[in-house]
């Protein structure tokens, strides 16, 4: 088990701005993140990783090959990056940046279509993935669990693609987006659902940074290490109290 206490800097390519704006974030979580162009200018400033993100347009990429230049003065740093759907330029973009890619996955077609509005299938998704695999570069899939209804089949998909590592996210209620009512995982359920993935899955399985707080947390943390998942991002103090000395990862759990 390694604990991850990334210090990895996330910076937006479109500041605050969102065309696709998924009803479970509505730009929310963009106002976290810095500008590239602000922490270029900061004399002295130094980090040794950033996750580059941002805000999507309506056909859900992210504008890479649109700020190549900028994003080249980060060649140097260890870059995660959290790009979407790619167009054939943002893919030479990555190559050069030699970057890691988080992709957010799923075989959910209401959540495709619903909650990320994306005019994609399943299918899609598949084969966005296997595009990415083929560049050469190192692809981390991110799965959010509680989204949709098809959470078993997302991840029967995983074991069939056989990734290094996954991450496995939790849907977290955000106020002032539509899905901010919306109840999260039964703690009874993702045990199922886990105790399965792990059965079948042979590689690295981390549980993300992004899920609820408090005692859902500390909850979901303790079955993560029983079920024998590899690291945990931000782990609950109490469960961090109780393991005691744990080796620890200071960048983001994608590299």
């Amino acid at each position: 088990m390694i604990f991850y206490d990334p210090r990895t800097v996330a910076l937006s390519l479109t500041g605050i701005h969102c065309e696709l704006m998924c009803s479970h974030c509505k730009g929310h979580y963009l106002k976290t993140m810095q500008s590239p162009k602000q922490v270029l200018s900061q004399k002295g400033f130094e980090a040794k990783s950033f996750l580059i993100s941002g805000g999507y347009t309506k056909e859900g990429y992210l504008p890479l090959a649109e700020n190549k230049e900028l994003l080249l003065e980060f060649k140097n740093a260890k870059l995660n990056v959290h790009p979407g759907f790619l167009r054939s330029e943002d893919l030479l973009v990555l190559k050069e940046l030699d970057a890691v890619v988080s992709f957010d996955f799923t075989q959910d077609q209401k959540v495709i279509q619903e909650i990320y509005h994306l005019p994609y299938s399943p299918d899609d998704y598949l084969l966005q993935y296997e595009t990415l695999i083929k560049t050469g570069l190192k692809v981390v899939p991110h799965i959010c669990l509680g989204l949709g209804s098809f959470d078993e089949k997302t991840l029967a998909s995983l074991v069939n693609l056989n990734p290094e590592k996954v991450v496995l996210l939790i849907f977290r209620p955000t106020k002032q987006t539509p899905l901010q009512n919306k109840a999260v995982p039964a703690i009874c359920d993702l045990k199922k659902l886990w105790l399965k993935f792990r059965n079948a899955y042979s590689g690295k399985i981390i549980l993300g940074c992004m899920r609820p707080g408090g005692i859902y947390r500390l909850q979901v943390d303790s079955l993560a290490l029983e079920i024998g998942f590899d690291g945990i991002v931000k782990p609950s103090p109490a469960l961090k109290a109780k393991l005691g000395e744990v080796k620890t990862f200071k960048q983001c759990c994608a590299f």
